[in-house]
C-alpha cells in the first residue's frame, strides 16, 4: 500500500512538473507602455506592432499610453512591473536622452533590457508654410537681429532639444525652448501659433507638409530624405549636427532570456507582415530593425553622445 501511494505521489508530482514546464509564454495579455501622446509616431508604431505581432504570440498586446515627465511616467510604470515579459515599453532616442537630463537621478540606462529596434529616422526642423522664415538662414538672421524665437519640441534635454541647442551654439544665437510631451503636441502648438518653429520627427509633420501647412527647413540626418528632397541636411548648411531618432522596444532589466527571445522573435515576424510593411511605406518610414545586441550597442553609443552634448545645457 505504501509503495502504491509513493508511486502515485511521484506520478502526480511528475505531472505537475511537466505541466508547469510546458506552460507556454504568454498565457495572458501583454502590455506595451508608451510614453508619448496618442497619434504620435511612437504611439502609432506601437499599435501597429501590437496588431501584427499578436498572431505570433497568440495573445493580445495592449498599448497603454503613459505620457508625462519626459518619459518618466512610463519608465516608472515599467520598472514597477514584474520581469515576466508581460509588460514592455516602446522607447525612442529622445526619451532615453532624458536619462542624461531631468531623469538622470531617477532612472539608469542599465535598468533596461533592449529587445529590438524597428524604425530609424532623422529629426526635422519645421515652420508654418506662411512663416517669414523660409530657411535656417532666415531663422538665424532673425535671432541675431534680436527676435525672441519660440522653438518647441519634445521635453527638456531630449535629442530634439539638444539639436536646437547645438544649432544655437554653432550659429551663435539664442532660442527660447518650449518643451512638449510629444511630437503630436509640438505640431499642434506650431499650427496654433504657440511655437514658431519646432524640432520633430518627419513622420509627425508629413501630412501637414503634404497639405501645404508646414514646411521642413532642414533635417538632422547624414543625407536628404527621398520624400523631402528639398529639405537640406544641417551638415549641408554648414552645421555639424547629425542626430537620429530610433523607435524600438525595451523591458525591465532581468527579463528571462527565453521570454526575451520569444518577444523578439514574435515582433520580428510581425514587422515583416505585408500589412506592417504597408504601414511603414505610408508613414514614410524605412526598416530600422536591430536585434537586441545591435540595438543595445546603437542606443548606448547614442546615449553616451547625448551625455557629451548635455554640456550645452550648462
Amino acid at each position: 500500500m505504501t509503495k502504491f501511494v509513493l508511486t502515485m505521489s511521484l506520478a502526480i508530482l511528475l505531472l505537475v512538473v511537466c505541466t508547469t514546464a510546458d506552460a507556454a509564454f504568454p498565457e495572458k495579455n501583454i502590455t506595451i507602455l508608451n510614453s508619448s501622446t496618442a497619434g504620435s509616431p511612437t504611439d502609432l508604431l506601437a499599435r501597429q506592432v501590437a496588431h501584427y505581432t499578436e498572431p505570433h504570440l497568440k495573445q493580445p498586446l495592449i498599448v497603454l499610453n503613459k505620457p508625462g515627465g519626459g518619459g518618466g511616467v512610463m519608465f516608472a510604470a515599467l520598472l514597477a512591473a514584474p520581469t515576466d515579459g508581460y509588460t514592455i515599453g516602446s522607447v525612442t532616442a529622445a526619451q532615453m536622452a532624458a536619462l542624461q537630463a531631468q531623469l538622470k537621478n531617477d532612472f539608469s540606462f542599465d535598468s533596461f533590457d533592449f529587445l529590438c529596434n524597428v524604425q530609424l529616422e532623422p529629426y526635422a526642423i519645421a515652420v508654418l508654410t506662411d512663416s517669414p522664415w523660409q530657411s535656417i538662414g532666415d531663422v538665424v538672421e532673425a535671432a541675431k537681429s534680436g527676435k525672441n524665437i519660440l522653438f518647441g519640441g519634445q521635453g527638456t534635454g531630449s535629442s530634439m532639444h539638444l539639436m536646437a541647442l547645438q544649432l544655437s551654439k554653432l550659429a551663435d544665437v539664442k532660442f527660447t525652448w518650449l518643451p512638449y510631451q510629444g511630437g503630436a503636441e509640438s505640431v499642434t502648438n506650431l499650427l496654433g501659433g504657440h511655437a514658431e518653429i519646432i524640432a520633430t520627427a518627419p513622420a509627425t509633420v508629413m501630412q501637414y507638409v503634404e497639405a501645404g501647412q508646414v514646411k521642413v527647413l532642414a533635417i538632422s540626418g547624414e543625407s536628404r530624405l527621398s520624400y523631402l528632397p528639398d529639405a537640406p541636411t544641417l551638415k549641408e548648411l554648414g552645421y555639424d549636427i547629425v542626430l537620429t531618432q530610433y523607435r524600438g522596444f525595451i523591458a525591465k532589466k532581468g527579463i528571462p532570456e527565453e521570454i526575451k527571445a520569444q518577444l523578439v522573435d514574435a515582433i520580428s515576424k510581425g514587422i515583416r507582415e505585408p500589412g506592417f510593411k504597408e504601414f511603414m511605406a505610408q508613414s514614410k518610414q524605412e526598416d530600422g530593425y536591430m536585434d537586441p545586441a545591435a540595438f543595445y550597442e546603437y542606443a548606448k553609443k547614442d546615449f553616451d553622445k547625448i551625455g557629451e552634448l548635455m554640456q550645452l545645457m550648462q
